[in-house]
């Protein structure tokens, strides 16, 4: 991501965030060769579908491996808990959707950093290619195993979305949007909580999580502008 400013080191995590994962605990790296990364995806792409035609409780592992045509073995190599296949999902949304959605906005100099943060906030929230069922599901996963998302992202960040966050303030400060005092990975962490939250739960509604999400950074902003 093009910016002026070093990004900075998030914190290592979110008070309350994974207080259930067992330290160290990490999901299995993805296979580098070809042929053991198109077995992982069609592991995953069998789940992905057995999940929203059944829900993840009712979706079986050996329906997945009978459907993906692999072994038990090869479904546990790569995916130690079914759920790990939501926080797969998570990672896949947070590359493809969330980041990118950031950097587009950074490349648009017509764009304030905090409208920029804004549509990251609600492309994180915002399902894309699954139900909004399945996805909260997944951002579940990630509130409550932290170190597996961010083995998968691999962005050498312990909290991929506070890290994300921390960048785009770091611009907001080189751009002259923010106090130069400000230290932008503390400011990450409450900037993080305080509107994924409101937003969280209008997503888990049904509603659009642009509203509450674009309402918390107003109130937010004002302390960093």
């Amino acid at each position: 991501m093009a910016s002026r400013a070093s990004p900075p080191e998030a914190p290592d995590g979110l008070v309350g965030y994974g207080t259930g994962e067992r330290p160290g605990a990490r999901l299995p790296s993805p296979p580098t060769q070809a042929r053991g990364a198109e077995k992982r995806d069609r592991i995953y792409d069998a789940a992905i579908a057995l999940y929203e035609a059944r829900g993840i409780d009712a979706a079986r592992v050996e329906d997945v491996i009978a459907d993906a045509g692999v072994s038990w073995a090869t479904f546990f190599r790569y995916f130690p808990r079914k759920e790990d296949v939501l926080i797969e999902l998570a990672a896949r949304h947070f590359r493809e959707q969330v980041r990118a959605e950031a950097e587009r906005g950074l490349h648009d100099g017509r764009l304030r950093v905090r409208t920029v943060t804004e549509r990251a906030f609600t492309a994180l929230l915002r399902p894309a290619g699954v139900s909004s069922a399945l996805h909260s599901a997944a951002l579940l996963e990630v509130f409550a195993n932290p170190a597996r998302f961010a083995a998968l992202v691999d962005d050498g960040q312990a909290q991929p979305m506070v890290g994300l966050t921390a960048e785009l303030l770091a611009e907001a400060q080189a751009r002259g949007e923010m106090r130069a005092e400000v230290d932008p990975s503390a400011a990450a962490l409450t900037v993080v909580a305080g509107a994924l939250l409101p937003g969280a739960q209008a997503a888990a509604a049904g509603l659009d999580p642009r509203h509450p999400v674009g309402a918390a950074l107003d109130v937010l902003w004002e302390g960093l502008a």
